[in-house]
């Protein structure tokens, strides 16, 4: 089964998102930041990955800073074997729009802290499908 693959990175974990039909993601898991190589080759070994999205942090007037060029580096070192396969996409306030599904799902994000990062992970790979036009907003999210 073909495989999008979510990221969200940070200094010392990355969350890890999944959507296998190209229409719904689900959190899968947060990894440690130095295993995130590990992780990748063997959710490819479980079924092809087509695209791996990364998030990358804007600064307040939109532009790229030195947190995006810090995961483009981590990209570069830990993933090059996927580098054909990994986009980028916006991925401003997504921890805290993870921490708010989190309250509503009636999860506490600071007992949880690993929560957030696949959560975080997972509103980057909806982003991404709904760019595409894959999937549609859920209208019933209030």
């Amino acid at each position: 089964m073909i495989k999008i693959i979510g990221l969200d990175i940070g200094e010392k974990r990355v969350g890890v998102a999944l959507s296998e039909d190209k229409r719904f993601a689900f959190p899968l898991k947060t990894v440690a930041a130095e295993n995130i190589a590990d992780e990748i080759s063997s959710l490819a070994k479980s079924g092809g990955i087509e695209i791996i999205v990364a998030g990358l942090p804007r600064n307040i007037d939109g532009t790229l800073g030195f947190q995006a060029d810090r995961i483009k580096a981590f990209v570069n070192e830990h993933l090059e074997k996927y580098l054909n396969i990994i986009e980028y996409i916006d991925e401003t306030a997504t921890s805290i729009e993870a921490e708010n599904i989190m309250k509503r799902e009636g999860k506490d994000p600071r007992k949880n802290p690993e929560l957030i990062d696949a959560y975080a992970a997972k509103i980057i790979l909806e982003d991404y499908l709904r760019e595409k036009g894959v999937q549609e907003k859920d209208k019933n999210v209030f």
